[in-house]
């Protein structure tokens, strides 16, 4: 009787001794998965990082300067006037002065200050 209930003992530690090796083995395996999951996730993310500064970089680049259409700057060839201005300018200097400033009233109409 008692090699009886001594075989069924040491069938259940080794029914939960298999089960102890096969958490384990899926706790690894879920935990490597997850390790990855955090390595992808991060690279991803430094990705974007990355593409969101060299649009950035490259906006700042590309964004015109301001200028006002009433420079007289001379540029380095044929000393003509910058090239964003174009040939037929207006220059500051021909422009009159004004006595009175126009300002629009919103209904059509020109008031003088």
């Amino acid at each position: 009787m008692k090699d009886l209930s001594i075989l069924k003992i040491n069938d259940q530690l080794r029914i939960l001794k298999d089960h102890v090796l096969e958490v384990t083995k899926n706790t690894n395996q879920f935990a490597t998965h997850l390790a990855k999951s955090n390595s992808e996730r991060q690279n991803l993310k430094n990705e974007i990082i990355a593409n969101v500064e060299q649009i950035h970089k490259n906006y700042e680049q590309n964004i015109p300067r301001h200028s006002t259409p009433l420079t007289e700057e001379k540029c380095s060839f044929k000393g003509s006037l910058t090239p964003f201005l174009g040939e037929n300018v207006i220059s500051a200097k021909d422009i009159p002065k004004l006595e009175e400033w126009p300002t629009f009233s919103g209904e059509g109409e020109y008031n003088h200050i």
